[in-house]
C-alpha cells in the first residue's frame, strides 16, 4: 500500500473513532459510563479483529492504531480518575479505574475465546 494512502486512511479511521469516542463518552452519571462503554467496544474491536482472518500489516494498523486506538482512551481515565480523587470520591475513582482497566480486558478475553 502506498505510503501516502496508509497515512491518509490511518488518520480517517483515528478521527473519525475519536469523534465516535467524544459522542459516547458525554454519558455519565455517578461514573462515566460512557467511557467505559468506548473502552470497553474498543476492546471488543479489537478480539473480533485478532480472532478474524488474517490482514495485511497496513489493515491491522489502520484497525487497530486507527480505530480502537483513537475509540479508547487512556487519558480520559486518568482525568476521570484524578477529578474524582480530587473531589474526595475515592470510590468512584476505583470503581473508575477497576472498571476501566478490568471490564475491556474480560470482553477481550472473551472476545477471543469465542471467535
Amino acid at each position: 500500500m502506498n505510503q501516502g494512502i496508509f497515512l491518509l486512511l490511518l488518520a480517517l479511521a483515528g478521527g473519525l473513532a475519536s469523534v465516535l469516542r467524544v459522542l459516547i463518552t458525554n454519558w455519565a452519571g455517578k461514573l462515566p459510563y460512557g467511557l467505559i462503554l468506548t473502552n470497553s467496544l474498543a476492546a471488543a474491536f479489537v478480539g473480533v479483529v485478532l480472532s478474524g482472518p488474517e490482514l495485511y500489516p497496513e489493515t491491522l494498523a489502520i484497525a487497530m492504531v486507527g480505530v480502537a486506538g483513537g475509540l479508547s482512551t487512556f487519558s480520559g481515565v486518568s482525568k476521570a480518575a484524578f477529578d474524582f480523587w480530587h473531589r474526595g470520591r475515592l470510590t468512584q475513582m476505583a470503581f473508575t479505574l477497576v472498571l476501566n482497566l478490568f471490564l475491556p480486558l474480560v470482553i477481550l478475553s472473551l472476545v477471543l475465546q469465542l471467535g
